[in-house]
């Protein structure tokens, strides 16, 4: 099992963080994409983590995963969305028609324009290097997000979501792109995605502002509503298993399926322990988990088996003999 740990980014990852943004594939919005850019989120996450205890205030919390020196990966969880702009998505409502007459009854579903994640908190910017893929690395990255809300719940609001990468072709080619939103943005689709990281002025403006009937939809723009990339396929199985559910509500670009949770229905938070770092030197320990150091000013997250030192566990997250260390029982070492 990797030894890697995920931290909050330091301004000295900068140059490492630059040379990543080349390979993260451009539908991944959340991700920086000069070094400015990069460097104004490094900064934005320092100023999140050194704050107190408090509710969300449209923070960014940015992580990154560290193995042998090397950066392989980041995640990231925004606080605080749809307060100082709105956030945009397709609720999914069926319609149910009835003639008793002629003995027909039709139901259709439709797209509803709604705003409704509003002071939530949303996980995103999971990026891994290829190469990396593989031992537990994908994992331990998005967990590490659930063990920082577990740490502080009140720095993020009562519920979380994620956006999941909807549907495209090996040429990048969104069907519900084609089908709905270049009707009316008169634009490529990964124009479009990329201008709405940075503004939904245009969204209000230019998308239609009354219910659409899938039925009325391409076959093939209404086989990818509500499903997820390949690529992105490990990462909606992982937060399905760890509580959040698909409510109906996808991405109004790509048709991605957007899922949630409340926070204290994720697994991750529900289930982590805190103990004196003592008691996981010379106690029972799980089988296969998440060792934590739960002190925000030293967060850092590691996988650990049954047999590895758990005196390196814990020197490999900083947490000194005298401290906490926050510990998740993963789900496959459960009874």
């Amino acid at each position: 099992m990797t030894t890697a740990i995920v931290r909050p980014a330091r301004k000295s990852d900068l140059d490492r963080l630059e040379g990543m943004i080349a390979r993260v594939d451009p539908g991944m919005l959340t991700m920086p994409a000069s070094r400015e850019a990069m460097a104004a989120r490094i900064e934005r996450s320092l100023d999140a983590f050194a704050r107190g205890s408090l509710a969300p205030q449209n923070e960014c919390y940015f992580l990154v995963m560290e193995e042998d020196g090397e950066l392989l990966g980041t995640a990231s969880i925004f606080t605080n969305l749809g307060v100082e702009r709105p956030f945009y998505s397709y609720r999914i409502s069926r319609d149910a028609k009835v003639s008793p007459e002629l003995n027909v009854k039709v139901e259709l579903d439709l797209l509803f324009l709604v705003n409704d994640y509003h002071g939530d908190s949303e996980l995103g910017t999971l990026f891994i290097e290829r190469k990396a893929r593989g031992g537990g690395r994908g994992r331990l990255l998005s967990f590490a997000r659930l063990m920082l809300i577990a740490a502080d719940p009140i720095r993020f609001g009562p519920k979380a979501m994620a956006e999941i990468r909807g549907f495209t072709d090996g040429e990048g080619r969104s069907p519900f792109w084609d089908a709905v939103g270049a009707k009316f943005f008169r634009m490529e689709y990964r124009l479009a995605d990329s201008l709405s990281a940075r503004d939904h002025r245009f969204i209000a403006d230019l998308m239609p502002r009354y219910p659409i009937y899938t039925s009325l939809l391409p076959d093939e723009a209404r086989r990818v509503i509500a499903r997820p990339h390949p690529d992105a396929e490990p990462a909606y199985a992982m937060l399905m298993a760890q509580g959040f559910r698909y409510n109906d509500v996808v991405d109004i670009f790509d048709a991605g399926p957007t899922v949630e949770a409340f926070i204290d229905h994720i697994d991750t938070v529900r289930e982590t322990v805190r103990m004196p770092a003592t008691e996981f030197l010379t106690g029972p320990r799980p089988s296969a988990g998440l060792a934590a150091n739960p002190d925000l000013a030293r967060f850092a997250v590691t996988q650990f088996v049954a047999a590895d030192d758990p005196a390196a566990i814990l020197a490999r997250i900083g947490v000194d003999a005298g401290a906490e260390v926050a510990v998740y029982r993963l789900k496959a070492s459960r009874p």
